[in-house]
């Protein structure tokens, strides 16, 4: 009796807490739509506020389709890479559902990104194909083409040749309305498939753990590491999180809708946006290529949203009851959500519990687990872990504990409702006199004088500052 008692009290004070039960789907992402069409094919899935283009579930399937066979014709087969880069336009997120429904592997590009990153990128993941608005606004993404592919005009573009990315054949532009040589138009691209080529892309059966979508994070040193994540991380993810937005109030049901203020090439808007609202069969309505807060009230009154996805600053001072979400994306977007409903407390100074189906623990440097109230490096397990990073195996092994947890590299402190507070980055800790110190601790104590409002705290390396480190050698 002693020892079941001492078991029970070992597991309340430890730091492992883990999400409700859960069973991970076998599925494709795609599936939601097909699951959607099945209950509903005329109800909304996306709305581009903007570009005044909307469409329903049964219309992306069938769009989705085209430029699949499209694909198909083109030479693209289940398993290559097609790289999608620009901001949220209605072909961006049909080029998600197309490469879904043929087991192609998505790769997110950030729309910012120069010449010289998006040529880093497109080598990294060996793309085959890259598809792009040629311009919108004041971005010309042709003009950032043309400095990877100066001779573009004139090569042929069924084949194309670029030294720096050998992999890359086919260039498709969409908000293109002239030919522009060396390149395809998203209208030849509706047009290209035959009956043939739809039959081929209907016969094609997704493997629910193959890599579905590669997205790049840049974490805190080097270059952006490419991750590569599978139907099974992602649809399971959606699912998850789904439970818990419902897990005090009945936040997510079929007359929601949601407000997508976020990019569609980041995890947050891919998963938490994207997916959940297919899970759910409600819509996305998106108000602007870019975040408009002009566009996004207008959008939210118009089509009488219910939900609004984005990130704290977009919300500030609406009245709005807030839930908190924490990932990132080698976790396939949430693993930590405050549930709508929950006290000011737990929404205000906690991320939360974990979803369903997800572990999680605070360790110390030697992976010892700690108790809870103990800072720590936050580690996390579960269907959420993704498939690793795209040539760099060790990378990809050293990201893990012995026992297969993630390590998230965030410090974090399980506090004693099981909530889970994030404290910051480990390698922002200090170590002084044999102490941890955390550099929010600090924030958090000058804050306390009545002058200062605000403070905030810089990783900087002593190399960059000589003269500094010469007096601070002096006074060892």
């Amino acid at each position: 009796m002693k020892g079941l008692v001492a078991k029970r009290l070992a597991r309340s004070l430890s730091s492992q807490i883990q999400g409700a039960s859960y069973i991970p789907r076998e599925a494709s992402i795609y599936d939601l739509i097909q699951s959607a069409c099945e209950k509903n094919d005329s109800k909304l899935i996306a709305s581009f506020e903007m570009h005044k283009k909307a469409f329903t579930f049964g219309e992306m399937h069938l769009e989705a389709g085209k430029i699949a066979a499209g694909l198909v014709n083109l030479g693209i087969a289940p398993g290559d890479r097609v790289a999608v880069w620009g901001p949220n336009q209605p072909e961006w997120l049909v080029m998600k559902w197309a490469c879904a429904r043929a087991g192609f592997e998505m790769v997110n590009i950030n729309p910012l990104y120069t010449s010289r990153e998006l040529e880093y990128a497109l080598e990294k993941v060996d793309a085959k194909m890259l598809v792009c608005p040629k311009t919108i606004g004041p971005l010309n993404y042709h003009a950032k083409v043309q400095e990877l592919i100066p001779n573009l005009a004139e090569q042929d573009r069924f084949s194309l040749k670029v030294p720096s990315v050998p992999t890359l054949k086919k260039i498709v532009y969409y908000s293109c309305p002239e030919a522009e040589a060396g390149t395809f138009q998203w209208s030849e691209l509706e047009q290209a498939g035959s009956d043939k080529d739809l039959k081929t892309v209907n016969e094609i059966i997704v493997d629910p753990h193959s890599i579905a979508n590669i997205q790049f994070t840049s974490g805190t040193t080097g270059m952006p590491k490419a991750a590569s994540l599978s139907h099974f991380n992602l649809i399971n993810n959606a699912i998850s999180l789904t439970a818990s937005l419902n897990a005090l109030l009945p936040s997510v049901h079929e007359n929601s809708s949601f407000l997508n203020c976020l990019p569609l090439y980041h995890v947050f808007s891919f998963v938490g946006g994207s997916l959940i609202g297919a899970h759910n069969a409600v819509p996305n309505i998106y108000p602007a290529p870019g975040f408009n807060s002009a566009a996004a009230i207008k959008a939210c009154a118009d089509k009488k949203c219910t939900y609004l996805i984005g990130t704290p600053t977009m919300f500030t001072e609406l009245g709005l009851q807030m839930a908190v979400g924490y990932g990132m994306t080698e976790n396939s977007c949430a693993t930590f959500l405050t549930y709508p409903g929950s006290s000011e407390d737990v929404t205000c100074n906690s991320v939360g519990f974990p979803i369903p189906g997800v572990e999680a623990k605070v360790i110390d440097e030697n992976e010892n687990t700690l108790e809870r109230g103990q800072i720590g490096e936050l580690v996390t397990k579960g269907f959420v872990l993704f498939m690793g990073y795209v040539k760099d195996e060790e990378k990809t092994k050293e990201s893990y504990t012995k026992d297969g947890y993630w390590k998230t590299g965030d410090l974090a402190v399980v506090r004693e409702d099981g909530t889970l507070q994030i404290s910051g980055r480990s390698k922002d800790m200090l170590i002084r006199g044999g102490e941890n110190i955390q550099p929010t601790e600090i924030e958090n104590f000058i804050t306390t004088h009545e002058k200062v409002k605000f403070a905030h705290s810089f990783n900087l390396a002593m190399e960059d500052f000589p003269e500094l480190k010469k007096e601070l050698a002096a006074m060892q």
